[in-house]
């Protein structure tokens, strides 16, 4: 492989992630190691160069890895706990060499192909759109379901089509096009992904895309102290989640018919229920939790049962709930510095623009992991990963700018 058709390979493999997410969601979890191996082995074999191993990286991805095998220690049930961990840290571990070897790439060998992973999200909201009003044909294809397949098996694609998107807005901004091409390139994805979030069941893809534009437009990137506060302020709320999730069973479960019809025909009700029975069972053992998956090893959960039919839940559907349910207030005190670590690394990224987007990414991901899903989902840790890569990749901007700025001087 020569050093002139790497990029080229590299950045069509990024550009069929979002494909992949939609059809394959489950592929996510190999997907993004599979990349960062074939990047080192670039690396070391055809550059015959060394990269520097990202040590923020693997400082926070090594305290998780502890935690979670400590936490085996402790948990309800050690043999399928201690399972867990092992996936666990064996994503982060081998996920390192995707965040580490894109640091290390030159983002100027890919300035003339960077508008494949753009066009890669449309392509992907235009089949997933397609299908979504086409009784699912093509994934159809791919999966055995019958006829009524129910659309909400989109969601998570969705989701990752979502996070693609704002990946996408500082790589069209560094193409070598007029400034007319790139507004239309980011007009059209951005249409596209509105018509399909509007035909989607995907409530929380609609609700984190919208904030997450009002974000990019309106969040002060500039001012140190919005990175202070933003810290402070996920703090507080994942120390005081136990009082929110009660207050919130109170207004939209216990009261639930006083409530607009929104709110009890979507989804609130039911992930509130969840909340509040998982937490209500997590405050038992508040200092270290219950384990790694404890919500899955629960047989019997005892709550109300208005919205939640079964005794038993696979995950709580919300990041700051399954900490406190896993790892008590030592994980609580553990996620909030590494949240904190990230934001510090956020706010020092140069090219404002990159650390614009990435903000903005890190805000909705958080919203995301609050509504749905469980950490642990290995899909979903490599959605994680193949995010921070991105991200890495995308912080080498600013050197390449510079670097440009330099060549207009000389000339």
């Amino acid at each position: 492989m020569s050093k002139s058709r790497f990029p080229l390979i590299l950045m069509l493999a990024l550009s069929i992630t979002p494909v992949i997410s939609v059809y394959f969601p489950r592929f996510l979890a190999f997907w993004p190691l599979i990349i960062g191996f074939g990047t080192s082995y670039w690396f070391i074999f055809f550059k015959k160069e060394l990269f520097h191993i990202s040590r923020l990286y693997y400082f926070c991805a090594g305290v998780i890895s502890i935690l979670c095998l400590l936490s085996v220690i402790w948990s309800i049930s050690p043999m399928q706990s201690i399972e867990d961990a092992f996936k666990v840290t064996a994503l982060l571990m081998f996920g390192g060499l995707l965040v580490s070897s894109f640091k290390a790439l030159e983002i100027e060998d890919f300035k003339s192909y960077g508008w494949l992973f753009p066009a890669g999200v449309l392509i992907a909201a235009m089949l997933c759109a397609f299908d979504l009003c086409n009784n699912l044909v093509i994934y159809k294809i791919f999966h055995n379901f019958d006829v009524k397949t129910n659309t909400s098996v989109m969601n998570r694609g969705i989701i990752c089509c979502v996070f693609a998107y704002f990946l996408s807005l500082p790589l069209i901004q560094y193409l070598n096009w007029n400034e007319s091409r790139k507004f239309l390139l980011t007009a059209v994805t951005g249409i596209m992904m509105v018509i399909m979030l509007f035909l989607s069941q995907s409530q929380t893809g609609q609700l984190v895309f919208a904030i997450g534009l009002v974000l990019f437009f309106t969040f002060p990137v500039r001012w140190r102290m919005s990175y202070i506060l933003l810290g402070l302020g996920l703090f507080a709320a994942m120390l005081t989640t136990p009082i929110i999730v009660s207050f919130l069973y109170d207004y939209l479960v216990i009261d639930y018919e006083e409530t607009n019809f929104w709110i009890r025909e979507a989804y609130i009700g039911n992930r509130v229920e969840i909340w509040f029975f998982v937490m209500k069972y997590a405050v038992n053992n508040p200092l270290y939790g219950y384990g790694i998956e404890a919500t899955n090893y629960v047989s019997h959960f005892d709550f109300a049962h208005i919205y939640n039919e079964k005794n038993t839940v696979l995950h709580p559907h919300n990041f700051s709930v399954q900490i406190w349910m896993e790892f008590g207030l030592l994980g609580i005190v553990v996620a909030t510095g590494i949240l904190n670590a990230l934001l510090y690394a956020l706010y020092h990224i140069e090219d404002l623009p990159v650390r614009k987007t990435l903000t903005v990414l890190f805000i909705v991901t958080l919203l995301v992991s609050s509504m749905t899903y469980g950490l642990w989902q290995s899909w979903l840790l490599g959605e994680f990963l193949f995010m921070l890569g991105f991200g890495a990749f995308l912080s080498n901007m600013h050197a390449s700018s510079a670097m440009d700025a330099e060549k207009s001087e000389d000339l």
